[in-house]
C-alpha cells in the first residue's frame, strides 16, 4: 500500500494527539483547506446506526472565542484570594479554531419511514421514550461525540496541528454567545502551538 504518511508518522500524531495543548500561536491562521478536511472528519466518522447526534460549529472569529473561553472557568491550579477553590478559565478554548459539538435531538426530524432501532420506533409510535430507550439514546450520543472528537483530535494531528477539548463550561453562556439551539456538549480547541511555552 502506498501512503504519504509512514507508521512512524502516525505513531508521531497518536502521541502528539495525546497532549493537551494550553497556548496558541495566534499569528498564524488555520488554511481554509484543512478546515475543511476537518469538518469532513468530524461529520463522516461512525455512529450507532448512522445517527446524526450533535451539530457541529467551527469558530474562528477572535471576539466570540475570547467570550465563550470567558465561560469556562472550572479547573483549579491554584487559590486566588477571593475564592476558595481557585476556578480558572480553560485557555485550550484559546485556539485558532474552536469547536463547539452542540446537542441535537434528531428525533425532531424522524420520518414514518426511518426508524433505525428500537427507540427511533417506539418514539415513532408513542411520541415519547421509555426511561431505558432514552438512556440508550443518551450513551449512544456520549461514545458518537467521543469518537467525532477522536477522530478531529487525530485529523488535526496528522495536519500539525495541536488540541485540546474542554468540557468546563457555563453551557446557559455558551449556547447564547455561539447562538445555538440547543446545550453545548464539548468545546474543542484547534490551532498552532506557541513555540517555547
Amino acid at each position: 500500500m502506498n501512503n504519504i504518511h509512514t507508521h512512524k508518522d502516525f505513531e508521531k500524531a497518536v502521541i502528539r494527539s495525546q497532549h493537551t495543548q494550553r497556548n496558541w500561536d495566534l499569528s498564524k491562521s488555520i488554511p481554509k483547506d484543512d478546515v475543511n478536511v476537518m469538518l469532513h472528519a468530524i461529520t463522516n466518522c461512525p455512529s450507532k446506526q448512522n445517527i446524526a447526534f450533535y451539530k457541529v460549529h467551527f469558530i474562528q472569529d477572535r471576539d466570540i472565542i475570547e467570550e465563550i473561553h470567558e465561560h469556562t472557568e472550572g479547573f483549579s491550579t491554584k487559590k486566588k484570594r477571593d475564592d476558595p477553590v481557585g476556578y480558572e478559565t480553560n485557555p485550550q478554548t484559546l485556539a485558532n479554531l474552536l469547536v463547539i459539538f452542540e446537542d441535537y435531538n434528531f428525533l425532531d426530524d424522524l420520518a414514518d419511514d426511518i426508524h433505525r432501532n428500537q427507540a427511533t420506533k417506539e418514539y415513532l409510535k408513542t411520541g415519547k421514550l421509555s426511561p431505558k430507550r432514552e438512556a440508550e439514546l443518551q450513551r449512544d450520543k456520549q461514545v458518537a461525540v467521543g469518537i467525532a472528537a477522536g477522530y478531529l483530535n487525530l485529523t488535526a494531528a496528522l495536519m500539525g496541528y495541536r488540541t485540546g477539548c474542554c468540557q468546563c463550561f457555563d453551557a446557559k453562556a455558551i449556547k447564547g454567545i455561539a447562538d445555538l439551539d440547543e446545550k453545548p456538549l464539548l468545546l474543542m480547541g484547534v490551532g498552532f502551538p506557541q513555540k517555547g511555552v
